[in-house]
């Protein structure tokens, strides 16, 4: 029984982390995630009391997927170098598998304009788990040659990455084109170099 009520929690999850996705989460109602989940309201609300609630929960699943995943892509680059690439590399296959659909954090966060909503800080975090990720990144590459890497700080790199990586990013879904990509991992070579 437990089983099966996670399975049904996956599809309900499944299915409006999908719309959340291409619609967006203003758009996306209640009844359309029951319809196409396949579930009825009660069951629905047995899972998650409130579309907050759902919505709470698909981004913290999407942060945890997403953190795997670019942990998952360090672990198979082993210069500093090639890891410290990675983290916008992984970008051009990303853009191009979601169709230029872009970012869910940065599509989701800017729906919330209250912040103090729960959504807009659970959104929020994801970016504040990730800005650790590139520092250690940064002062990976500074330490792994620190002649060559001397002019840089570790958290301004990683903080100018972030927002190099976000911009491309958003410029993707703007334009439907992977130049945004491109230009950015140019720009960020050249950020590193003296």
């Amino acid at each position: 029984m437990i089983k099966r009520e996670s399975k049904v929690r996956e599809k309900i999850l499944e299915t409006a982390s999908d719309l959340f996705y291409t619609q967006g989460y203003h758009v996306t109602g209640i009844n359309e995630i029951i319809e196409k989940s396949c579930v009825a309201k009660a069951t629905f609300y047995s899972h998650f009391p409130s579309k907050e609630d759902l919505c709470l929960s698909y981004i913290h699943t999407m942060n945890l997927r997403d953190i795997e995943l670019i942990m998952n892509e360090l672990k198979r680059r082993k210069s500093p170098y090639k890891r410290f690439m990675a983290s916008i590399e992984v970008l051009k296959p990303l853009m191009l598998s979601t169709q230029f659909k872009g970012c869910r954090f940065l599509n989701i966060v800017p729906e919330i304009k209250d912040p103090k909503n729960p959504i807009r800080k659970e959104g929020i975090l994801h970016f504040e788990a990730f800005r650790p990720i590139l520092r250690d990144l940064s002062q990976e590459l500074i330490d792994s040659d620190s002649k060559k890497f001397n002019h840089l700080n570790s958290k301004k790199l990683a903080d100018d990455y972030l927002t190099i990586q976000m911009g491309a990013i958003a410029l993707c879904e703007i334009y439907h084109d992977i130049w945004p990509v491109d230009q950015a991992i140019d720009f960020v070579k050249r950020l590193i170099k003296k």
